[in-house]
């Protein structure tokens, strides 16, 4: 890779932002502070505008889990204000905070101190730089599970997370209002061995949607984004089949808004929908699932969304994403998002994927060429 082409295209994309953040563009963008995050109550009545859409629409994923050095994520912090960025996707791993069952799960006894301690970090850093945290809450820790082969698989006993949702809510009060429950369940490994369950996944939503608010009736409950895949397999399941199968399940209220992955993969964001293509119209698929439902008034976010710049001279099976030019990535990657706030008055934030990871992506596969930042801040 060029140094300088990245620079360039980084650059160039981060400026936009900027641009965008602090003008009018298809919607009047409200960017507040993070001590003023406690969200007002909604009208539920019917013909009611969408919740959670009149927001700061930047957001980015971030692995800050894996940063030991504070600096690192305060310089992380910094830039993504800088550009306008508004809101932080971070994953809080069940199996690294809470190490056993019960109550005293949450101290960890080989380092003497809090398992809290580095996601406080996290958490109050974003704060100071006005930045709100999406959390991201499923990896069961071993005790949870009899059969542990597969890390990402449910628990066993749904409470379980129930007990840990509760845990991180009362732990974070005031901090964080946003909760993403669980990830692409429609796919493996996600859903361990187990065929793809909707129904499954909606138990386990519901237990968590009410142990979240029975703790703070404020929090926002984030459906689990689901992947998108044109399989139908005993592993792996259409998205928009999923979704019909949540809904069928009784998903509609145990959640706030629709969390949804759309990437471009080698397509323009004005390639338009295709129900046995994967482009980021494909989104619009999800939202006739949706209205067909009773959730027109409910909002779509975007929990990943981008393009892949991996170098020209990666083979065809090492690109998953496919792949597009530098420059395509930047430019597709803002104007998917003009063009959603423009078109769509349902979509609301959009996290790219992703903007920083710490080095553990190495440059040979092709996630790695997703990032906003380089691990050196170029």
């Amino acid at each position: 890779m060029r140094p300088l082409l990245r620079a360039v295209s980084l650059k160039a994309l981060l400026a936009v932002l900027v641009g965008l953040a602090l003008s009018a563009c298809a919607q009047p963008v409200d960017i507040q502070p993070a001590s003023s995050l406690e969200p007002a109550p909604y009208d539920n009545a019917a013909g009611s505008p969408v919740w959670m859409t009149d927001v700061n629409p930047y957001g980015a994923n971030f692995f800050l889990e894996w940063e030991p050095e504070s600096w690192k994520i305060e310089k992380s912090y910094q830039m993504a204000r800088d550009a306008g960025i508004g809101w932080v996707k971070q994953q809080f791993p069940w199996e690294d905070i809470q190490l056993s069952p019960g109550p005293d799960g949450f101290w960890d006894e080989r380092l003497n101190k809090s398992t809290w301690e580095k996601y406080d970090r996290i958490v109050d850093l974003a704060l100071k730089y006005n930045l709100q945290v999406i959390a991201r809450l499923d990896r069961p820790p071993k005790w949870a599970r009899q059969d542990n082969s597969v890390p990402q698989a449910p628990p066993d006993r749904y409470e379980d997370f129930g007990d840990f949702v509760a845990a991180v809510v009362q732990h974070y009060k005031g901090r964080i209002y946003h909760y993403q429950i669980w990830n692409e369940p429609n796919v493996y490994p996600e859903w361990g061995n187990h065929p793809p369950d909707p129904a499954g996944y909606v138990r386990l939503l519901s237990i968590a949607n009410r142990r979240a608010k029975e703790v703070d009736p404020n929090v926002w409950i984030l459906s689990a984004p689901l992947a998108q895949t044109l399989e139908r397999s005993d592993k792996n399941l259409s998205d928009i089949e999923y979704l019909e199968g949540m809904y069928a399940a009784g998903a509609q209220p145990h959640f706030d808004i629709l969390f949804a992955n759309a990437y471009g993969f080698a397509f323009p964001p004005d390639d338009p929908p295709d129900r046995n293509k994967l482009n980021f119209a494909r989104v619009t698929f999800l939202r006739e699932v949706m209205e067909a439902n009773g959730d027109a008034h409910k909002a779509i976010w975007f929990n990943e969304f981008g393009w892949n710049a991996s170098p020209e001279d990666f083979p065809p099976e090492k690109l998953p994403w496919a792949r597009v030019s530098e420059q395509n990535q930047a430019e597709y990657t803002v104007k998917a998002i003009e063009m959603a706030r423009s078109r769509w008055p349902w979509s609301g934030v959009f996290n790219i994927w992703y903007f920083r990871q710490s080095g553990h992506v190495p440059a040979d596969r092709a996630d790695y060429y997703f990032r906003m930042v380089d691990i050196g801040f170029a």
